[in-house]
């Protein structure tokens, strides 16, 4: 059976290049038209077509648990429903994750060959790469820069998004693509030539995720670095600790260092954290006895405006958790209805002033509490299971793994998800269509490569 041409392939290949890079979104009357929106069904289409016709294969990874998983959180999702006050986001919101399912669910099942896994991975290498260099060229020529957040920075021109709309977004993706990218420069590759070349895009994705000026994003690629480190500490500090290489972190470090912003921004995230960790006592002056027992003059510091103003974001996004959680205390079952969120964000902060920060309507910044919010206990619960599904599968490949390349891509992807999931308590980015379709597409198209690489030294 021949199914190496099949539509499934060709459509798969195309959503890769497309999502990442293009972004669009209009409205037909009042439909909605984007990307996602024509390359899913696209997809569901070729799918049913090459079954129909035989020209496609299924492999025998195990879905059953994905299945069921998914299938509690849409069945939660839509009796959620009984508790919305706005249908209309409620059955987009469905309708999304209903996508998402179908892509991921169709990608684990269909059966391709080595030649077309490499071929996935150049053409997404290709995309991720243009992306990177696109975002460096943003910022060099000054152009399409997001200026929003910059009343703390003195230096920076601006944030770059590149083509994924917006900074966050995009530092999310870097952290993603960034692990494996460092695993495949340190561990996997042998040739100097080679991981020098690799270690030149992984130092580009650096740079950008640098002037996104995101500080979550810079404390969750520090520990993802250190994740990495952990999960793989004899090839990877073996690879590291020769010369080129560790010329190459020298360099890369240098340079980061010395960018706009950075030390100042550095101090801002650390402050951030102390903050959230250690609330009020944060940065707190505590005089002691001097020599002579007396106790020394306390000094007092004039607030930097990076301290202030990291201050005032701190507050603001507790007190944006604290609404969301507030809504879910309040609907702790079934929460306030799918996608509803936004629309009943206003009545919570006029139920509940001390939430008011001065808009209608807010993101919550947390995906985690946005869906317990809108779909209670029972939908949150459900939701977390699919993930922790997701991570067992990829932890338990990763030990069947015969060779270096299947640890590499499974530990890379096991970091580049961990970091998906941190950014999630301080973003909305599961809701975020195009990277979802990234996660979701990309992470699919591993499992099943590793799968496949397990199963051929079997």
């Amino acid at each position: 059976m021949s199914y190496k041409n099949s539509l499934t392939y060709y459509v798969t290949l195309l959503t890769l290049f497309i999502i990442p890079i293009f972004y669009f979104k209009t409205y037909i009357g009042p439909l909605p038209l984007s990307a996602e929106i024509i390359l899913i069904p696209l997809l569901v289409l070729a799918f049913l077509w090459d079954w129909r016709k035989g020209s496609i294969e299924f492999n025998d990874i195990s879905i059953k648990w994905f299945v069921i998983a998914f299938s509690a959180f849409i069945l939660i999702s839509l009796l959620s429903f009984t508790k919305a006050v706005f249908f209309t986001p409620a059955v987009m919101e469905t309708g999304r994750y209903i996508s998402y399912v179908v892509l991921f669910l169709i990608i684990l099942k269909v059966k391709f060959t080595k030649k077309q896994y490499l071929n996935f991975a150049k053409v997404f290498g290709a995309a991720a790469l243009f992306i990177g260099l696109f975002g460096a060229l943003q910022y060099v020529f000054n152009f399409s820069l997001n200026k929003a957040g910059l009343y703390a920075l003195q230096e920076a021109k601006g944030r770059i998004d590149s083509t994924l709309v917006n900074p966050n977004y995009y530092s999310s993706f870097l952290n993603f693509v960034i692990p494996t990218l460092v695993l495949l420069a340190v561990v996997y590759f042998k040739d100097k030539k080679t991981q020098l070349i690799f270690f030149a895009i992984y130092g580009i994705y650096i740079v950008n995720l640098i002037l996104t000026y995101t500080r979550a994003a810079w404390v969750t690629m520090v520990c993802a670095f250190l994740m990495i480190i952990l999960i793989m500490p004899k090839r990877f500090l073996k690879g590291i600790f020769k010369p080129h290489i560790l010329i190459a972190f020298l360099i890369l470090g240098v340079f980061v260092y010395f960018m706009p912003d950075v030390q100042s921004r550095t101090n801002s995230a650390v402050y951030a954290i102390e903050k959230l960790v250690f609330k009020d006592q944060a940065r707190e002056h505590v005089a002691g006895p001097d020599d002579e027992g007396q106790d020394t003059e306390e000094v007092e510091e004039e607030p930097s405006v990076e301290d202030e103003t990291t201050n005032k974001a701190v507050v603001s996004r507790i007190t944006l958790w604290k609404t969301g959680w507030v809504m879910f205390k309040d609907n702790p079952i079934l929460g306030v209805g799918m996608g509803n969120y936004y629309d009943r964000y206003k009545e919570f902060t006029i139920k509940y002033p001390e939430l008011d920060i001065g808009h209608d309507t807010y993101s919550v910044h947390n995906s985690y509490i946005k869906v317990a919010a809108e779909t209670g206990t029972l939908g949150i619960l459900a939701y977390l299971l699919v993930y922790v599904i997701y991570f067992v599968n990829i932890a338990i490949l990763y030990f069947k793994q015969p060779n270096t390349l299947g640890k590499v891509l499974a530990a890379g992807l096991f970091v580049g998800s961990t970091t998906y999931m941190v950014q999630n308590m301080s973003n909305n980015l599961m809701f975020i269509p195009q990277l979802n379709i990234i996660f979701w597409l990309v992470g699919g198209l591993v499992l099943t490569f590793l799968h496949r690489n397990y199963k051929q030294f079997q």
